[in-house]
């Protein structure tokens, strides 16, 4: 039961035009009524007022209130929409709670929507990726998800396995009245909820990059121009650049942009012979930057030929999704570019080729249709997935190898209850707590 009404600012900290307290819980109108001077009595109507703390004061506001359970979080909330000063949204906050409002705890309107019903957990979750997405590829699918595209697909695939299951028990409990299901039937049932859970596992991978970015590796030996490309792609000096080969000790990670397309740049230590230690160290992490990332960026001189060392790195990327980035386009040319699918000439000092690796990359990572199928972008959501697929499978070999029919309801029970986990129909505490628990305050 949720008794008490909490209180928050749910704007971001620093000046802006407008600050947002948020009020909810059954005393959001008496509270409201004690520190703003107009009467709320209408639900999502705008009215100008003042508000006050210990008598004074403190600003001109709007006000709104809706009323439950047409809100946001299922309760009464009132909204104060103030000026945007750091200061004067902490004063209204606390005019708030001294009228006996409690200080909300992160994500805690969401997580109130979510217990009451408003909203099912993946829902809850979309809103935290939206305010967190850094791309409009990442907005639309966090926005599919808040409209509940993947909590349909689930509540669908649930409705499947419950009439399949349903069927089962009572073929147990009363096998004189009911008939069991034709062994051609539950297969074909079976197998259809399989075919389901498979197609959204399959929008995993595009859903993590969508989410998170591509994780692109720079890789080459030494002083072919790695952090050079890295400050270029940058459009900022965040690399050290010399003529000392073996600058670059460790992996340096960076994020930019690209035509919509997160890139996460980890620029590697050059990958050579050495005896140096600390070099060394640098040169194991950069092979195993290529093991995690999705992407290799093969940086060559194109003023040299090919060396030994180059080479190897070519054979070492050979299996990997990789462009050749042929580097110092602003030289004569000596190289002869070695067969990879995708090849583009740059000059990290001049910028000269940018433009072309920047359409290559975002032309290999356009993720189209977000707006009409649900993608899974949450680890937590394709795990939970894989255990429900997995105990169909199971249930789809206890079928073959006619066991039976308790055997095969067991597995679908476990595969509800891991269903039950993305949309928060069996989730535990611990994991709600955990969820709501990265929001910011105010959310």
């Amino acid at each position: 039961m949720i008794t008490d009404t909490i209180a928050a600012i749910a704007t971001a900290n620093g000046a802006g035009g407008i600050g947002i307290i948020r009020i909810s819980g059954e005393k959001a109108l008496d509270i409201a009524d004690k520190i703003f001077s107009a009467k709320l009595t209408d639900s999502h109507k705008m009215v100008l007022g003042r508000i006050t703390y210990s008598g004074q004061v403190i600003d001109e506001a709007l006000g709104c209130l809706f009323k439950a359970p047409g809100s946001f979080t299922g309760e009464d909330v009132v909204e104060l929409f103030c000026h945007g000063g750091t200061a004067v949204c902490r004063l209204a906050l606390d005019a708030a709670l001294s009228a006996g409002a409690s200080l909300a705890e992160p994500g805690e309107f969401t997580k109130r929507a979510f217990l009451n019903g408003r909203i099912d957990l993946s829902q809850a979750e979309a809103v935290g990726d939206i305010i967190s997405a850094h791309t409009g590829d990442a907005v639309k699918a966090a926005a599919n998800q808040l409209s509940g595209m993947l909590g349909r697909s689930i509540a669908d695939i649930r409705a499947k396995l419950l009439g399949i299951s349903s069927h089962l028990l009572a073929t147990l409990d009363f096998s004189d009245e009911v008939d069991a299901l034709p062994y051609d039937t539950l297969q074909a049932g079976l197998a259809g909820v399989r075919a389901q859970l498979s197609a959204l596992l399959d929008t995993a991978d595009d859903g993590r990059i969508i989410k998170e970015g591509v994780n692109a590796a720079l890789i080459g030996t030494a002083n072919v121009g790695k952090s050079s490309l890295l400050n270029a792609m940058l459009g900022e000096d965040r690399a050290i650049v010399t003529d000392i080969e073996g600058t670059t000790r460790d992996v340096l990670e960076a994020s930019v942009n690209i035509r919509g397309c997160r890139l996460n740049l980890l620029d590697t230590a050059g990958i050579r012979h050495s005896t140096d230690a600390i070099e060394q160290l640098g040169i194991e992490r950069s092979v195993a930057a290529i093991e995690r990332a999705d992407l290799i960026l093969l940086v060559l001189d194109g003023s040299r030929s090919l060396g030994a060392q180059d080479e190897n790195l070519i054979g070492l990327v050979a299996d990997k999704h990789t462009i050749c980035v042929i580097n110092k386009a602003d030289l004569p040319q000596s190289l002869l570019p070695p067969p990879f699918a995708h090849t583009v000439g740059v000059s990290a000092k001049t910028g000269e080729g940018l433009d072309d690796l920047f359409s290559l990359i975002a032309g290999m990572y356009a993720r189209g249709g977000l707006e009409t199928k649900a993608v899974i972008t949450s680890e937590r959501h394709k795990q939970s997935l894989l255990h429900a697929l997995g105990h169909i499978n199971s249930a789809l070999t206890a079928l073959e190898g006619n066991l039976p029919p308790d055997m095969i309801a067991g597995d679908l029970e476990l595969c509800l209850h891991a269903l039950g986990e993305v949309d928060g129909m069996t989730v535990s505490d611990e994991i709600i707590d955990n969820i709501f628990a990265s929001f910011c305050v105010g959310k």
